[in-house]
């Protein structure tokens, strides 16, 4: 009997450089697939040839492991406007992979923790095209973070007192709420 071809979203190799965030086309055994992922933490496109049950790994690999074909930047949206024909329901999260988050509103009064906050919420939130709303209340001392995004993503946390208004909690609460589901490190918490 005949091994299984290794699908798209089981390849991840060179686990150094390549972290899979979702695979956004799959035609199948021996036909291409097409990804998004962070090659040495920066975002990417990437394709692939999947293998047979006959010829497992597909192509490309790499010491008999299967691995993804980074695309390069100058056909990047050759790709995602073929993509947009192919799986239209795949695109916005491609390209919204590629832009990075935009504050619209930053109400905080305080000029340094405006920033600072500001600065923890966009590094949370990494490449992704997200829009972020930064709200303190006149008369409270908290801060309301909204973040919006493709698909009707949305998300809303009020931070109050000492310990939730450090950049390092505002990050780390962000980045968990906004990052996609695959990725390992940080499951998506945001409903």
């Amino acid at each position: 009997m005949p091994n299984e071809y290794i699908i798209p979203s089981e390849v991840v190799s060179p686990k150094r450089q390549w972290s899979l965030v979702a695979v956004l086309y799959d035609r199948g055994e021996g036909q291409g697939a097409v990804a998004v992922g962070r090659w040495d933490g920066l975002p990417a496109l990437a394709m692939r040839w999947n293998g047979t049950d006959d010829n497992t790994i597909g192509n490309p690999q790499s010491r008999g492991l299967p691995t993804w074909f980074i695309v390069p930047n100058e056909f990047r949206l050759a790709v995602l406007d073929e993509l947009t024909r192919l799986a239209p329901e795949k695109a916005a999260l491609a390209r919204e992979f590629f832009v990075d988050a935009v504050v619209l509103t930053n109400t905080i009064g305080d000029p340094r923790h405006r920033k600072t906050i500001q600065d923890a919420v966009l590094d949370g939130i990494g490449h992704r095209g997200l829009t972020v709303k930064i709200f303190e209340p006149a008369l409270s001392p908290e801060y309301i973070i909204r973040i919006e995004g493709a698909g009707d993503f949305r998300w809303e946390r009020t931070f109050f007192g000492p310990v939730e208004q450090t950049p390092e909690f505002i990050r780390q609460e962000v980045h968990k709420a906004t990052a996609y589901p695959a990725d390992e490190n940080s499951p998506q918490t945001a409903a």
